[in-house]
């Protein structure tokens, strides 16, 4: 029999070293899977609140808009404007037109505006958001109906978390547009070029 002070054999010693590793490796594993997709998840929550906060904000703008352009192709990128009317200074009750233009260059959502008629005075143009993917029909525009006598505005954005993809889209309801906004004299749809925040200079 051995004694109370005989100690471990080093069979003994290298067998729990043994186990002790494995739990550890166990243990580790786990760890970086936890953080993995704790990081994972942060970052797909932050692509989706950048992509909700951009259609907010449009959202604010579009509602109140004055007209919608028709949307295009400038190579590859897609375009779009629309009318608005904001204050001439933060604290003036005298409002301006003025044209907003968004594209989807790459995987960036980017606006731009510039005063109505006035297409030299554009400013530089702002991210709304970003790690989209590459669309060509990002921006839909429905024309007034008998329904819904105003022009609509979808705005489809597909935001990339990692490899997977998320989808967002959003109708807004020009609520200053009616059916006699594409409309001329004749009743005929106005052409692209005679809407109101076409401008040649700033397509490109």
């Amino acid at each position: 029999m051995r004694g109370d002070d005989d100690g471990f054999s080093l069979v003994e010693i290298l067998v729990v070293m043994a186990i002790t590793s494995v739990i550890g490796a166990v243990f580790t594993t786990a760890v970086l899977q936890l953080y993995r997709t704790a990081g994972a998840e942060d970052n797909d929550y932050a692509t989706q609140s950048q992509t909700s906060q951009a259609l907010l904000r449009l959202e604010k703008q579009v509602r109140y808009a004055y007209s919608v352009g028709a949307p295009h192709l400038e190579g590859t990128t897609p375009y779009l404007e629309y009318l608005v009317m904001t204050p001439v200074t933060p604290a003036s009750t005298t409002l301006a037109k003025r044209c907003v233009q968004l594209r989807l260059s790459g995987s960036a959502l980017q606006t731009r505006s510039w005063t109505a008629g006035s297409a030299g005075t554009v400013t530089g143009w702002t991210q709304l958001a970003g790690n989209l993917t590459a669309s060509t029909t990002p921006f839909v525009r429905t024309a007034p109906t008998t329904a819904v006598d105003h022009q609509l505005l979808t705005v489809r954005l597909a935001a990339r978390s990692g490899t997977s993809v998320r989808t967002s889209a959003m109708t807004f309801t020009a609520l200053n547009t009616y059916a006699s906004t594409v409309l001329d004299s004749n009743n005929n749809p106005i052409p692209a070029s005679a809407e109101p925040c076409y401008a040649t200079s700033t397509r490109t």
